[in-house]
């Protein structure tokens, strides 16, 4: 396969990604939780594509080193937001999931306007918090479907908070962790130059 050619696959999977985002909100918003579920499926299989695609082929672009993490960021931050105005996930765990990804935003922005010598990359307890967060969304947009009714009432309760509590929990350790990541790489430069 010709090396353009190569380039613009994952890229045009990334832009595929990103375009399903204002549909998957829209839908969580009309409570067509179905159709919400099958976009953010699709959404999730582009992510993986494109991102194997792109190692594997030796095509990383500034494109999708911009775009695809952008893409899963609206996707995964607008599905919280989305599913916390009908009701489906409580606002505390929104405004904690919004919160740790605007402190992360700002650190990758002071390292950047100060030319900072740390690159900001993805911790194990983030990529487990990442995990939580999907699995939490799609646990909430598959409660449409009938199959799910094998659950009693009071088991898929049981199964919401736990999940709930172990998105919160990853969600803050993970927080945590890049803040004193940050602080010890780059407070040091940061009071020389000061």
């Amino acid at each position: 396969m010709h090396l353009s050619f190569k380039r613009i696959i994952p890229n045009v999977l990334t832009s595929l990604r990103l375009a399903a985002v204002p549909f998957t909100l829209y839908y969580i918003l009309c409570d067509e939780l179905t159709v919400a579920f099958c976009l953010f499926v699709f959404a999730a299989i582009t992510d993986y594509v494109d991102g194997n695609l792109a190692r594997r082929w030796h095509v990383e672009t500034k494109f999708g080193r911009i775009f695809d993490p952008l893409a899963d960021k609206a996707l995964l931050m607008g599905a919280y937001i989305a599913l916390t105005y009908t009701g489906h996930i409580p606002e505390w765990l929104m405004y904690l999931i919004v919160g740790r990804d605007v402190l992360i935003l700002s650190g990758a922005l002071l390292v950047y306007l100060f030319n900072l010598p740390v690159r900001l990359s993805p911790f194990f307890i983030s990529k487990v918090n990442t995990f939580f967060q999907l699995l939490l969304v799609t646990i909430v947009l598959v409660s449409d479907f009938s199959f799910y009714e094998v659950l009693s009432h009071e088991a898929y309760q049981q199964l919401m908070w736990a999940l709930l509590y172990l998105t919160a929990l990853t969600t803050v350790l993970s927080g945590v962790e890049y803040v004193f990541y940050f602080m010890r790489k780059n407070l040091r430069v940061l009071l020389r130059r000061g």
